[in-house]
């Protein structure tokens, strides 16, 4: 897997993720020997299914689920790798592939920004000290119950 970064404006960012089709067909086989195990096919007896018939029966589904499992993988292999920060949802946009091709497609993410924070030291703060008269409170409270008649 390859993966090359193109900053764009403000805090966008493309990743380009490059899989080579042997890792794909890797993927594939494991996940043919998985299904060989559980296919029940008229014919065969369970469990003996030859693989080419697997692939000529359900080729594109399994396809499908290898194609969306090293998509999940890559790209958060590529996103933990490089140590970005996506703020939102990133967005897949897929290049080229297909059954013996390699898988090239694009991450656009939109990053968190980076916050440098300053020592607190430096900050000076005013300090005040607010005195409240007790007939000044009282008065309030009396207010304040003369517009509150009603409790439920």
């Amino acid at each position: 897997m390859k993966v090359t970064v193109e900053n764009k404006k403000n805090l966008e960012k493309n990743l380009k993720v490059f899989v080579d089709k042997t890792t794909i067909n890797k993927e594939l086989e494991l996940r043919y020997e998985q299904i060989k195990k559980d296919v029940v096919l008229k014919g065969f007896r369970p469990g003996k299914v030859p693989t080419d018939i697997i692939k000529k029966q359900f080729g594109k589904a399994v396809y499908g689920e290898v194609i969306d499992k090293i998509l999940k993988e890559s790209s958060a292999k590529a996103i933990d790798e490089k140590k970005i920060r996506p703020a939102l949802q990133p967005k897949i946009d897929l290049k080229s592939f297909g059954e013996g091709k390699d898988l090239e497609y694009t991450i656009s993410i939109t990053e968190f920004p980076e916050v440098k924070l300053d020592s607190l030291e430096k900050i000076k703060f005013d300090d005040y000290e607010i005195k409240i008269d007790d007939n000044e409170a009282n008065k309030r409270i009396k207010e304040i119950a003369k517009n509150q008649k009603k409790l439920y």
